[in-house]
C-alpha cells in the first residue's frame, strides 16, 4: 500500500513538473512575441504627424499651383513692394493705375481699354510704364523693388485688368505690340512673351491691313492668350515673389 502511494505522488508530481515547464514555455514565447512585433508608441506617433504634416503641405502647394488670385492677394502684395493700384471702369471702358505708395502723385504706369461688344475679347488699347517715375520711387525709398516681380509693376496693373476681363465674361485678351521703332519693338516682344503671350500676325502697312490698323492705330504685332492661362503664370510668380520675401 505504501509502495502503490508513492508511486502515485512520484507521477503526480512528475505531470505537474511537466505541466510549469509547458506554462514556462508558453509565458516565454508570448513576451518574445509581444516584444518582437510592437513598436514603441512614440516612433508610431512621430512618423504619422510627419506624414500628415507632408500630406498637407503638398495639398496646399498644389492648390496654389492651381488657383488664380484674387484682387485682394494682388493689392496686398502691390503694396508690400511700394505700389498702390487703383482701378476704374466707365462703360465697357477701363483703366488700371499704378502709384508710387510713397508718393501716390508719382504715377508708375497705366494700362487703358474696352471690352468688345461683339465677342468675349479684353481689348487692351494702352500701356505705358514710365522710367522717370521707377527711378524717383527708388531715390525716395531705397528698398523700393519695382513691383516685386521682374516683370514691373506692368504685371500687376494687367492682372487687375485681367481679373476684370475674367468677372466680365472675356475669355481672350488681345492686343497690339506697337512698332515705332526697332529696338524698342524688340524689347516690347521679348517683354510680352516672357509675360506669356503668343503672336498672332504682323499688321504692317499693306492694303489687307487697313482693318486692323483702324482698331489699333498702328503697326505691329498682334498678340493674344488666354485669360485664364494668363492669370495663372501670373500668380505663380506673384506667389514666388512673395515666398522669396517671407525667406
Amino acid at each position: 500500500m505504501t509502495a502503490k502511494r508513492t508511486m502515485t505522488l512520484q507521477r503526480a508530481s512528475a505531470t505537474n513538473y511537466l505541466v510549469a515547464i509547458l506554462l514556462c514555455l508558453c509565458l516565454s514565447m508570448s513576451l518574445n512575441t509581444a516584444a518582437a512585433f510592437c513598436p514603441p508608441q512614440s516612433s508610431a506617433k512621430k512618423t504619422f504627424n510627419q506624414h500628415r504634416l507632408t500630406t498637407l503641405s503638398s495639398t496646399r502647394s498644389n492648390i496654389e499651383d492651381t488657383t488664380i488670385a484674387d484682387i485682394e492677394e494682388i493689392t496686398t502684395f502691390a503694396t508690400d513692394n511700394g505700389v498702390e493700384l487703383s482701378f476704374t471702369t466707365t462703360g465697357p471702358g477701363y483703366r488700371g493705375v499704378a502709384v508710387s505708395k510713397n508718393d501716390p502723385e508719382n504715377i508708375l504706369g497705366y494700362i487703358e481699354g474696352f471690352i468688345r461688344p461683339s465677342g468675349k475679347i479684353l481689348h487692351a488699347d494702352k500701356m505705358e510704364i514710365f522710367k522717370g517715375a521707377l527711378s524717383s520711387a527708388r531715390r525716395e525709398e531705397q528698398t523700393f523693388s519695382g513691383g516685386g516681380t521682374f516683370l514691373g509693376p506692368g504685371l500687376l496693373i494687367a492682372f487687375v485688368c485681367l481679373l476684370h476681363g475674367k468677372e466680365s465674361g472675356c475669355e481672350m485678351c488681345e492686343f497690339l505690340a506697337i512698332d515705332d521703332a526697332d529696338f524698342q519693338h524688340k524689347r516690347l516682344m521679348r517683354y510680352y512673351r516672357t509675360a506669356g503671350f503668343r503672336e498672332v500676325r504682323y499688321v504692317g502697312e499693306e492694303l489687307k491691313d487697313i482693318p486692323d490698323r483702324l482698331v489699333w492705330g498702328g503697326c505691329g504685332m498682334l498678340m493674344t492668350e488666354s485669360i485664364d492661362s494668363i492669370l495663372l503664370k501670373w500668380t505663380r510668380i506673384i506667389r514666388a515673389g512673395r515666398a522669396k520675401m517671407e525667406e
